[in-house]
């Protein structure tokens, strides 16, 4: 006997659990709130995750890398400037149109929000970060092997100072409205990749 049919876009749910998490935090987001916005019911929700809002999680954490570290570091490899590109990239987030707005990264705030219990979600959390700071670093090698960097600086190190930079303007951003400010902190911070 066939099981029931899909009647929905995993892809889509997937998306409208992000932006309730991201909104809400993983703690806060609520059984309710997740299956409004996905537009689905309980028996649908449960039978696309099994392990219920903790593997929802799991999933929209690999989405999230899905649509945007990927992007980042294919633009990474084919851009002609990689050491420019991770400047535009700091410096976009300081605007109003910044790509995350004051949401924060969303696996920064998994790290702080997720209870000690969900240690496995935290690891993940860890994990893309990680991915992150890979991405980063080896950009700055790029940077280096096109002799667009004279610094001394390891590579890795400073793969590390951009992913902690990213940290701290995703925070700051929460509390500091002046765009020249945060501007301002993104020039000092990025002297490094002189």
């Amino acid at each position: 006997m066939a099981g029931r049919p899909k009647i929905y876009d995993e892809t889509a749910i997937l998306d409208k659990a992000v932006e309730v998490f991201w909104e809400k935090g993983y703690a806060n987001a609520t059984a309710d709130d997740l299956l409004h916005a996905m537009g689905i019911g309980k028996g649908s929700f449960y039978f696309a995750f099994k392990g219920g809002k903790e593997e929802l999680f799991r999933k929209s954490m690999d989405r999230v890398v899905e649509l945007n570290f990927q992007a980042i570091r294919e633009s990474l490899v084919t851009c002609e400037n990689p050491v420019q590109f991770i400047r535009d990239f700091f410096f976009s987030l300081t605007g109003a149109d910044s790509p995350i707005g004051n949401k924060g990264c969303y696996f920064g705030n998994a790290l702080i929000q997720v209870s000690a219990d969900d240690s496995g979600l935290k690891l993940i959390a860890g994990k893309y970060l990680h991915l992150l700071e890979e991405i980063f670093t080896e950009a700055v090698q790029r940077g280096k092997d096109l002799g667009l960097l004279q610094t001394k600086e390891p590579a890795e190190a400073l793969g590390a100072y951009l992913v902690n930079l990213w940290n701290g303007l995703n925070v700051t951003r929460r509390m500091e409205t002046d765009q020249q400010k945060l501007a301002e902190l993104v020039r000092m911070n990025l002297n490094i990749l002189n």
